[in-house]
Formats: structure tokens, C-alpha cells, sequence
């Protein structure tokens, strides 16, 4: 029996992936940024694994940058899968405290820190962030974004 090429086997895996994340969720590799058409950026800053008051957690921070020429009011809400077959961890600490408020003033830019319970270093990660507009000018925005925190 012929081995898969890693490419191969890697590609398979991401198209699990997106089919089990659903297709409403657009998939961004770790070490990309995204942007909106209209001036929203977001970019995975970075993700580790860590213990947190001795627990294992991965944490990831993301950069929110506003393009637009307007002040941005936005509700933040997250989740974390991981694994090949994506499973969600637990809660993260972003769903924990119910989500977060940010106002952001055009052109500005804003860091925002999530992290989710791990069941072990070395694992592939899932993060959504789901960007809703409070102003209602603008529908929710989903990404995901793909890593593998040490």
C-alpha cells in the first residue's frame, strides 16, 4: 500500500476540518491576517500552551484592527476546538465572562486574549471569533483561525 505524501495527509485533514467546522466559518492559517472588504483586520498574533493557576490551557491573542473611516462597536464571542475531528475543549475564558464589549475609533487598533482548557501540548487548535456589530449596520462576522500550540 502507496503512503500518503504529508501534504497530502495535511490537506485531507484541514478539509475534515472545514467540513466539520461548518462552511458559515472561513478558515485562516495561524500565520495569515484576514480582512473584511470593508477595512476590518484580524490577525492571530499568537497561540502557546500554558499552565494557568495549574490548569493546562492554550491561549491565543489577536490583533482587531479598524480600516474603516468609522469608530467600530463590536461584541466579541469565541470557541475552541481541537483534533483532527474537531472537538470543542470546554469554555473559553471569552464565553466564560460572557463575551467582551470593544469599541474601537477608526484606524485604531486593539489586542484581544482568549484561552481554552487543553488537554495537551502539541495539539492542532480551531479558534472562532465571531465579531457582531452592535450598530447593526454591519451582519456578525465569523473567523477561524488554525494552529498548533507548544
Amino acid at each position: 500500500m502507496r503512503r500518503l505524501a504529508p501534504w497530502t495527509a495535511l490537506t485531507l485533514v484541514l478539509a475534515l476540518i472545514i467540513l466539520a467546522v461548518g462552511a458559515r466559518y472561513l478558515l485562516v492559517p495561524a500565520n495569515r491576517p484576514f480582512e473584511y472588504g470593508d477595512g476590518i483586520r484580524l490577525q492571530l498574533l499568537s497561540i502557546s500552551h500554558e499552565d494557568v493557576g495549574g490548569e493546562e490551557r492554550v491561549t491565543w491573542e489577536v490583533s482587531l484592527l479598524n480600516g474603516t473611516d468609522e469608530p467600530l462597536d463590536l461584541n466579541l464571542a469565541s470557541t475552541c476546538r481541537y483534533a483532527a475531528s474537531p472537538r470543542e475543549s470546554g469554555p473559553s475564558a471569552l464565553a466564560e465572562r460572557g463575551g467582551e464589549r470593544v469599541s474601537l475609533p477608526a484606524h485604531l487598533a486593539t489586542g484581544v486574549t482568549d484561552s481554552c482548557p487543553s488537554p495537551e501540548s502539541g495539539r492542532w487548535w480551531a479558534y472562532t471569533l465571531t465579531l457582531e456589530d452592535n450598530t447593526g449596520e454591519n451582519s456578525s462576522r465569523t473567523v477561524t483561525f488554525m494552529g498548533r500550540a507548544h
